[in-house]
């Protein structure tokens, strides 16, 4: 290898270190989710992951609904929780949940 090789090698570097540091600098950061939302993408995540429906108890203030993920990406749930069917996100419920798998363990179609 000659010594320009190395220089342009070197160059192209520095180059593509200073694109990726100014890119990071400018990517969004994180928000925090509630825990409504937090509990419904995971059961989402674990549907898609795994081919099968994903069934979720939420409690919210002494209330318990239930959520449906399925492997298609969809969402269902009591309307009263106002989640969108296709994103899985909640806009309006904001307040302290628990949720647990139905049964204790994800349900699907087959045991």
């Amino acid at each position: 290898m000659t010594l320009v090789e190395l220089l342009v090698v070197l160059v192209l570097m520095g180059l593509l270190a200073g694109v990726v540091g100014l890119t990071m600098s400018s990517t969004p950061g994180t928000t925090a989710l509630d825990p409504v939302t937090a509990s419904v993408l995971a059961a989402r995540d674990s549907s898609l992951r795994t081919g099968h429906p994903v069934t979720i108890r939420i409690t919210v203030e002494r209330d318990a609904y239930h959520a449906t993920a399925f492997p298609d990406g969809r969402v269902l749930t009591d309307a009263r929780l106002d989640i969108d069917a296709l994103s899985g996100s909640a806009s309006r419920v904001k307040m302290s949940a628990g949720s647990t798998p139905m049964n204790g363990r994800d349900s699907h179609a087959t045991p």
